[in-house]
C-alpha cells in the first residue's frame, strides 16, 4: 500500500514532538478536515537549528511533516520559505492524487511559522525599545 520511503519513515519518525518555548510555531489545516500540521522551530541568528512537528491525519501527512523538519534544520529562514511542496512529494517518492494537498500544507506551515517568528521578533524589539526608554 505505501512505498518503501513512506513505510520506513513512518516506523522511524525522527522529529515528532514539540519544542517548549519555540521561537516560531506554525499551524495549517484542521483535524476536522483530516490533516493538520503544527511545526515548532528553534531559530538562532536566522538559522533554523531544530524543527519538530505534531500532526493529526494520515500516514502521508505524518511522514511529510517528518521529512519537512529534516529539510528545515540548518536552513536560513529565507531559504526555508523556498522549500516547495514538490520537494516533499519528491522526497516521498510521490503522493496519491487524493493526498496532494499535503504538499501544499507543508509549504504553508513553513510560511505560517516564519510569519509567527517575525511577529515575535517585532514584539521583542518593541519591548526592548520601551525598556531602553525607561
Amino acid at each position: 500500500m505505501y512505498n518503501d520511503v513512506i513505510s520506513e519513515r513512518f516506523q522511524n519518525l525522527k522529529n515528532a514532538g514539540m519544542i517548549t518555548g519555540a521561537d516560531a510555531v506554525g499551524q495549517v489545516g484542521s483535524v476536522g478536515s483530516g490533516d493538520m500540521i503544527r511545526i515548532y522551530l528553534r531559530i538562532t541568528n536566522g538559522v533554523i537549528k531544530d524543527a519538530k512537528f505534531k500532526t493529526f491525519g494520515s500516514v502521508y501527512c505524518l511522514v511529510a511533516s517528518d521529512i519537512l523538519c529534516d529539510m528545515l534544520k540548518n536552513c536560513t529562514i529565507e531559504n526555508a520559505l523556498l522549500i516547495k511542496g514538490e520537494a516533499i512529494v519528491k522526497a516521498l517518492k510521490g503522493l496519491p492524487d487524493n493526498k496532494m494537498h499535503i504538499a501544499e500544507l507543508t509549504q504553508s506551515v513553513v510560511a505560517d511559522a516564519i510569519e509567527d517568528y517575525h511577529k515575535k521578533q517585532e514584539r521583542l524589539a518593541k519591548t526592548n525599545v520601551a525598556k531602553a526608554k525607561k
